[in-house]
């Protein structure tokens, strides 16, 4: 009677995120979800799982990201009207100016990163990436990884992406993609421009495929105007 429970409390405590709330407030989305997820930690990551859908696309990543005044190794100047960061203390003050970094990245089924991702560097509270949309390769999911099976984890940057990652980032990531949890419906049409053929003629034939089935799916982040996004093309 005593071991069901304490499988159960080794189970949720293995999978449990041990990280504080730095004061991080990214929203994440992808479309199926019903909700967006919060990073709320620098160097956190968090999956969700889309379960078993017919076809699951990703075709890049977008959103809009925004540095806060705190990170690992530097301090915004108390003493500069913008509050530019310095790196560190030293004796009689902070040492000299320095960039810091923040991004979201895309990880799909715990092993591939998505080659592109959301990111920002600056040398003050308040540099931000401006709202974009940027196309890499398009990722099949299950060509990929040979099964219908999906995970996407969003990552927030930590100190294994950058010197000096920021604690605080505030913005929206969303994934480009497409969702069907079941086959397209196709349909089509058939013209032929002759009312008539005769034996031994020749007329031309053409047809048209519709493919419906898919839905169309906008991020539900409030505050958050997609009307002002960039696109940048595949450099892919």
């Amino acid at each position: 009677m005593n071991i069901k429970p304490a499988v159960c409390i080794a189970f949720l405590t293995m999978f449990t995120p041990l990280v504080a709330d730095t004061g991080a407030r990214v929203f994440c989305w992808a479309p199926h979800l019903s909700a967006p997820i919060l990073l709320n930690s620098h160097g956190q990551g968090i999956g969700s799982y889309a379960g078993r859908p017919y076809s699951y696309k990703i075709f890049g990543v977008a959103g809009i990201l925004t540095l806060g005044d705190r990170c690992d190794g530097a301090f915004p100047d108390p003493n500069d009207s913008q509050k530019r960061f310095r790196r560190g203390w030293w004796i009689g003050g902070l040492t000299g100016r320095t960039n810091i970094y923040s991004s979201v990245k895309l990880q799909v089924n715990w092993q591939q990163f998505y080659p592109k991702r959301l990111e920002v560097t600056g040398d003050r509270p308040g540099s931000t990436s401006g709202p974009v949309r940027i196309y890499g390769n398009t990722w099949n999911t299950t060509q990929m990884f040979g099964h219908p099976e999906v995970t996407l984890v969003f990552h927030l940057a930590g100190n294994q992406d950058s010197a000096i990652p920021n604690r605080n980032p505030s913005g929206f990531f969303y994934v480009v993609g497409e969702y069907l949890t079941g086959p397209p419906t196709v349909t089509g049409t058939l013209n032929v421009t002759a009312q008539s053929i005769m034996r031994g003629g020749v007329t031309p034939v053409g047809y048209t495929i519709n493919r419906t089935g898919g839905v169309a799916q906008s991020p539900p982040f409030t505050g958050y105007n997609q009307a002002g996004e960039v696109v940048f093309p595949s450099s892919n």
